[in-house]
């Protein structure tokens, strides 16, 4: 049998020394221990304790000691960190080899003007309209497809969460979403939707527009300014609506 010490192994008690010997849990295996010569520590064991142990060559208990807590919390939160670290790295490279695998299928370019269209649907100014004691509104796409500006109840909303998303909004996270399912959709005519973000784009213009006019025609007739404006996120949709549009000419690729 070799007398060869085995490392020094970190667990618990699960049963305290008394009229029998206490137990711990090492390599799927309970050992059992006792206090006369092995107990190391003077603090008495209580259940649960965090504790190394120290092993013969074969196996047998030959020392108990209790970890400190404020040690054993930092080595479980340097370990934990390292876990969380280790997942971190493995998720960004998933999402990256998933981001390459898109952009093989869509086009860098094609890619990287669907995401920013989604991101300008949502945070770019498309329009800025004048509230109460002069202050200014800014309002995205997507804030835009919650309001009628030709009810009273529309312009109410603005005042609370931007109003109330229905059919019309649907209808745009629709649209901002089918340049993504082009590459995946093996039909003749799936490289039109690349153009489904530029005709949203437009019929909410037209839409906007007209109902700003109606709401607001009034007091641009009596020479007051008109408190609606569209802004540059609006603009730069366009341009980038374009560019998605652009591939909705080209034929699709044969497989």
């Amino acid at each position: 049998m070799s007398t060869e010490a085995s490392p020094r192994v970190r667990t618990t008690i699960i049963k305290v020394p008394d009229a029998s010997p206490g137990l711990v849990f090492i390599n799927g295996q309970q050992k059992s221990f006792t206090l006369g010569g092995v107990w190391k520590s003077p603090v008495a064991p209580a259940a649960n304790m965090t504790v190394d142990v120290d092993l013969d060559g074969g196996g047998n208990i030959t020392g108990v000691t209790v970890v400190d807590q404020k040690q054993a919390n930092k080595e479980r939160m340097e370990q934990l960190s390292g876990v969380a670290q280790q997942k971190g790295k493995e998720a960004a490279k998933l999402a990256q080899e998933g981001v390459g695998a898109l952009a093989a299928r869509m086009g860098k370019v094609q890619l990287g003007a669907a995401v920013l269209f989604v991101i300008g649907f949502f945070f770019f100014p498309a329009a800025s309209l004048m509230a109460g004691f002069g202050a200014a509104k800014s309002l995205s796409l997507w804030d835009l497809s919650g309001i009628d500006f030709s009810s009273l109840a529309g312009l109410a909303a603005l005042e609370g969460a931007g109003g109330g998303h229905g059919i019309f909004a649907i209808l745009g996270l629709i649209a901002i979403a089918a340049p993504f399912a082009v590459p995946f959709i093996k039909t003749p005519w799936i490289h039109y939707l690349n153009a489904a973000p530029l005709a949203y784009l437009l019929l909410s213009f037209i839409t906007t527009y007209y109902q700003t006019n109606k709401a607001f025609g009034d007091l641009t007739k009596m020479g007051a300014p008109n408190p609606f404006s569209w802004s540059w996120g609006l603009y730069l949709l366009g341009v980038v609506g374009l560019v998605l549009a652009a591939h909705a000419l080209k034929p699709p690729a044969k497989a």
